[in-house]
């Protein structure tokens, strides 16, 4: 299954590395209410939280992503089943861990983006 990832229009499913989108629940709020019988009801608001790893990166090409990265953003991606969902979520980043330059060209690695639904 190829994974998707769509960012204010723009497509970065090419860039993405192998088990680079990591879904985690996160949990917003959470409720409980006993009431006089001993009940206990729960509620729980979770939402998705998408840490998004891509290959090694040339300059334009960062450069591109970085201009489609607004928070908040309009994001299409590939759930844990396998749906297509489209969320609106804040973004954190892009950090990068290193940069090298070969040929005259630069190159970006180990760039990371967190995406946490509103």
């Amino acid at each position: 299954m190829q994974a998707k990832l769509t960012i204010n229009g723009v497509d970065m499913t090419p860039w993405l590395a192998r088990e680079g989108l990591v879904h985690t629940p996160l949990v917003r709020q959470s409720r409980s209410v006993v009431t006089l019988d001993g009940r206990e009801y729960r509620t729980e608001i979770v939402v998705h939280s998408i840490e998004v790893r891509f290959l090694e990166l040339r300059d334009n090409t960062l450069a591109m992503i970085r201009a489609a990265l607004s928070s908040p953003a309009t994001v299409v991606f590939t759930d844990d089943f396998g749906k297509d969902l489209t969320r609106v979520m804040y973004v954190t980043g892009p950090s990068v861990t290193a940069k090298t330059v070969q040929g005259g060209h630069t190159y970006y690695s180990g760039v990371s983006i967190t995406l946490e639904e509103r």
